[in-house]
């Protein structure tokens, strides 16, 4: 866009918007009983199919000279938030600093830009990593064979509203290395590894708390069934190991991920919900999680390959009369031992894309969750087993 700037001057819009709709069929339904928030007496328990906006997104952004600046505003879970405000200095085609919101170096997966989400984030993704978008100062440097990104963060604009007086936002480091042997335009070998090391916002409570739950199948049913809060909690920290191969018919992707939550002096705290646990002082919890996804494609070329941003696009920058069709198959697996339970989830889809702006998609997952996985404390089973459940998911998606 031009605005009467000068020429050095540019502006620029961009967007995309995502919706899902979903049905359910939970496995021996009859077993379970839910208790909403705030209701004092159990109903019988349901998984109602629905449709949902799963994102409306408008980008703003501009540059000028080395210098290029954005500002996002996001719709998505009935909010609307800001995602990405930052500047940045470009030293080098392959050199950036960018000061601003913005995503963490952490996870190919978490990387990937939500316009290229063709089924819903993997289980462990959703709840091994308890943050979105920080304030903070990043660089990143690239070549051909390599990605290079690190930087310091405080705490996020999602934040709760603080009171008079309040405690501390957090802060923490977060870094990500990326080697790729083989990066050509046909073909991609891709390996990393990431971490980061963070407090707690103490934003209204010096207990430093952290929450985490994740979902499965589909945002339309937004319940984290697998979920817990913490309390006492001194800092965390993340690592992540990812994989990845393309060529012009196949790719596949994994990571594996563990977090860390440790305690100082005092005694923590772990509840689903239901049973509470104590983490002695000085010591720590790990949970672990892994995901493997792969897709061939049935028609067309598979899927591009930023070097900038050492993450993978949705659909080739090239598609066939008629548009490219994908072939997808996943699996997830999740384990917090008896904190909040364990979960796997296996997954097969059929994208189609019409041209490189739009997407229509079909998914079936199946989800299935131990005994300890109660949404804190709110599912209640009759016999003691844990929740399965068959999801079935069109998305259409359109970006500009």
């Amino acid at each position: 866009l031009r605005l009467g700037q000068p020429d050095e001057v540019t502006l620029g819009v961009d967007g995309r918007l995502t919706l899902d709709a979903a049905a359910f069929a939970p496995v021996d339904k009859s077993n379970f009983t839910y208790l909403p928030a705030g209701a004092t007496q159990e109903e019988p328990f349901r998984m109602a199919a629905g449709t949902s906006i799963t994102q409306a997104r408008l980008g703003f952004f501009g540059g000028y000279g080395n210098w290029t600046g954005r500002i996002d505003v996001n719709y998505t879970g009935q909010r609307i938030t800001f995602c990405d405000i930052y500047a940045a200095y470009t030293f080098s085609p392959q050199t950036r600093l960018v000061l601003g919101h913005q995503l963490e170096p952490l996870s190919i997966g978490m990387n990937t830009s939500t316009r290229h989400g063709s089924v819903t984030t993997p289980l462990p993704l959703d709840f091994l990593i308890p943050y979105t978008r920080h304030w903070g100062l990043a660089g990143t440097h690239w070549g051909d064979k390599y990605w290079l990104g690190a930087g310091l963060f405080a705490g996020s604009s999602e934040r709760v509203n603080a009171r008079e007086n309040h405690m501390g936002e957090g802060y923490g480091f977060s870094a990500r290395a990326v080697w790729r042997p083989i990066n050509t335009d046909q073909t991609t070998v891709h390996f990393g590894f990431s971490a980061v090391a963070r407090t707690p916002e103490r934003v209204t409570s010096d207990d430093g708390i952290v929450v985490l739950g994740g979902r499965s199948g589909s945002v339309v049913e937004n319940r984290k069934f697998i979920a817990g809060g913490f309390s006492g909690i001194d800092h965390y920290t993340i690592c992540d190991l990812e994989a990845a191969y393309r060529d012009d018919r196949f790719f596949v992707q994994g990571e594996a991920l563990c977090s860390t939550f440790a305690t100082k002096e005092r005694p923590g705290v772990i509840t689903n919900g239901e049973k509470t646990y104590n983490i002695d002082g000085s010591e720590s919890v790990s949970f672990w999680g892994g995901y493997l996804v792969g897709s061939y494609m049935l028609r067309g070329k598979q899927r591009s390959y930023s070097n900038s941003g050492a993450a993978f696009s949705n659909v080739n920058n090239e598609v066939e009369p008629g548009g490219n069709v994908e072939l997808m198959i996943g699996g997830s697996a999740i384990d917090t031992q008896d904190h909040m339970g364990q979960a796997y989830e296996a997954l097969g889809a059929v994208n189609w894309y019409p041209n490189t702006a739009m997407m229509l998609g079909l998914s079936y997952t199946f989800t299935s969750f131990s005994k300890d996985a109660t949404a804190l404390g709110r599912l209640i089973s009759q016999n003691g087993s844990g929740l399965s459940y068959h999801t079935l998911q069109l998305r259409a998606q359109f970006v500009f």
